[in-house]
């Protein structure tokens, strides 16, 4: 098992994903940023064939959500934990925490789009790891 820790974004819309990987059997990782970074929340993603698969790699992921009351953190983790079990074909446990003070509308949205770049270099990461494993 070791660690793979990514980031996106500058300042106080920085993300940072940090995951460790269990050779192959599912990835745990933490998603933090903001001014703020916490546990507001955990999202588990498993992934599975789509139930109208065409093929092999047309997979979804089943959900299971468990937020810290009074926490929206998960909004974002439910996407990004289903983007990388799809991507990577590995059950993904993924706890959130990310906060800025009275944001705005604008900056909600640069924190998510942060969010799903370091969810994009997580993946190239790994997906490099494995192939040079091979």
């Amino acid at each position: 098992m070791h660690a793979i820790e990514v980031q996106a974004g500058e300042g106080r819309y920085l993300i940072t994903l940090c995951g460790w990987t269990t050779e192959g059997c599912g990835i745990c990782a933490f998603l933090t940023g903001g001014e703020r970074p916490h546990n507001g929340g955990t999202v588990v993603a498993n992934p599975r064939l789509k139930s109208n698969a065409k093929h092999g790699d047309d997979r979804t992921a089943d959900l299971w959500v468990s937020g810290v009351p009074g926490h929206k953190d998960t909004e974002i983790g439910m996407p990004v934990a289903k983007h990388l079990a799809v991507a990577l074909n590995e059950a993904v446990s993924l706890t959130s925490g990310i906060h800025i003070d009275h944001a705005r509308p604008d900056e909600v949205k640069l924190l998510c789009d942060n969010c799903f770049a370091a969810a994009d270099k997580f993946i190239a990461a790994y997906l490099a790891e494995r192939a040079g494993k091979a």
